[in-house]
């Protein structure tokens, strides 16, 4: 009798049990539907890419172009991370150079099946002079060859030495990854020649994550005051902040100080900072377009500190009407990339969040101050096509291969040390 009493007991303790967990699991299914009702969906419209074709002329970056050649002519810090040599004033070629991509881009092959037109750009000089070329068995006859620094430990096929290739061979390192993401230190016995990256002494640079370029024709009066206009009455919040990357400790600390000290809203959306995914958005879509639309500010906090590393961060703020708000490398790396009063430099403000507070503040009720920072986009236009860009990247790497005299003989001698540089 007690054993039928107490495993009907059992019975009933575990009947209510379960009525009690089904009543759970119902309410937490009706919580995570009306989540997913409120929130943007991820297949919804407001995350469709939007289309970016932008074309890039290249006489439209003479002033980028010109900067470099005299950061290339008078960086002293090649003395030490490269040997170069001059020794003569005649080309060395002017037959077809073969450009081979001997690893793949992040596992990808690239520009394998692209006319010369896709790979250089129409307004290429020096196109047709190039050919591009994705069989790495083809090594021995190349012009140049491209490594590119995070696929080659994940190459298939071993590390050609140089002896197997041509004397005058160009070998050339692709990476714009910082060397918090890349162990340059194993890639210094290659002794490469050039290297393709974000950093403006880098042989191959612009057009890494951005670029200005010089208008056409100037946006007239009428044209800037009606876009001041529009901007300024329709952004009505602060500054706001997409981040992913909770690493980088130092930025996360300066958003958190803006935030309490500001009195106009600051914002910031990703897994460091907000009840992540509520708020996602996908780069380039609309729905990371709505968002930016409301704020007159971006903050362009960089995870690494390292010589020109200024990303894509930097310049989606500008392509969306905002005025970036930099943490990152020094001034005057910004400063050699965009037009004057164009952004904000968290060092001016001595890195205190009350003083930065308090000029967002002044511009952000100001319409004469917001228009000062604005002023750049009569003249100047930002590109952000990741394929325009490339096709830029792609144009400067056919030109100075095009303009090699007989002779030339550069190589890096720490590669290591030169990535690791204001780092």
């Amino acid at each position: 009798m007690y054993r039928t009493y107490h495993k009907l007991y059992i019975r009933f303790r575990w009947c209510r049990q379960s009525v009690r967990l089904l009543r759970i699991s119902i309410l937490w299914l009706i919580c995570t539907l009306i989540c997913i009702i409120l929130a943007p969906s991820l297949f919804s419209s407001q995350y469709n890419r939007i289309s970016i074709n932008d074309n890039v002329q290249w006489d439209g970056i003479s002033e980028i172009l010109h900067l470099k050649d005299q950061i290339l002519r008078n960086d002293a810090e090649f003395s030490t991370i490269k040997v170069v040599q001059h020794r003569s004033s005649e080309s060395a070629t002017t037959s077809t150079i073969l450009i081979v991509l001997y690893t793949t881009i992040f596992r990808d092959k690239k520009f394998c099946a692209f006319s010369i037109d896709q790979i250089f750009g129409k307004s290429c000089p020096s196109k047709n002079r190039c050919r591009w070329s994705c069989d790495d068995t083809k090594y021995r006859e190349a012009d140049a060859l491209i490594f590119h620094a995070y696929d080659i430990p994940l190459s298939r096929t071993s590390m050609p030495t140089r002896s197997e290739t041509k004397p005058n061979s160009v070998w050339i390192l692709w990476s714009d990854e910082p060397p918090t993401i890349i162990d340059y230190s194993r890639l210094k016995s290659y002794q490469f020649n050039w290297t393709i990256s974000y950093k403006l002494n880098s042989e191959i640079s612009i057009g890494s994550y951005g670029l200005f370029t010089k208008r056409n024709q100037p946006l007239s009066d009428h044209e800037y005051h009606r876009w001041i206009q529009d901007g300024y009455s329709s952004r009505s919040k602060g500054a706001l902040w997409f981040v992913s990357n909770c690493y980088a400790k130092k930025r996360l600390e300066l958003f958190y100080h803006l935030k309490q000290v500001s009195n106009i809203i600051i914002e910031g959306y990703g897994r460091c900072v907000d009840y992540y995914p509520l708020h996602l958005c996908t780069s380039y879509t609309q729905c990371e377009y709505n968002y930016m639309s409301d704020f007159k500010f971006y903050l362009s906090f960089e995870s690494n500190t390292c010589r020109d590393y200024i990303t894509e961060k930097f310049y989606k703020a500008f392509y969306y009407g905002l005025i970036p708000i930099v943490y990152g490398p020094e001034k005057t790396d910004y400063a050699r990339l965009a037009p004057k009063n164009s952004f904000l430099y968290i060092d001016d403000f001595d890195k205190d969040m009350t003083k930065l507070a308090h000029h967002i503040e002044s511009i952000h009720s100001n319409l004469t101050l917001f228009s000062m920072y604005h002023e750049w986009r009569k003249q100047y236009e930002i590109i952000i096509d990741g394929k325009a860009l490339e096709r830029i990247r792609m144009c400067e790497l056919c030109q100075r291969l095009s303009n090699l005299r007989i002779g030339d003989m550069t190589y890096y001698r720490d590669i290591e040390k030169f990535y690791k540089e204001g780092c």
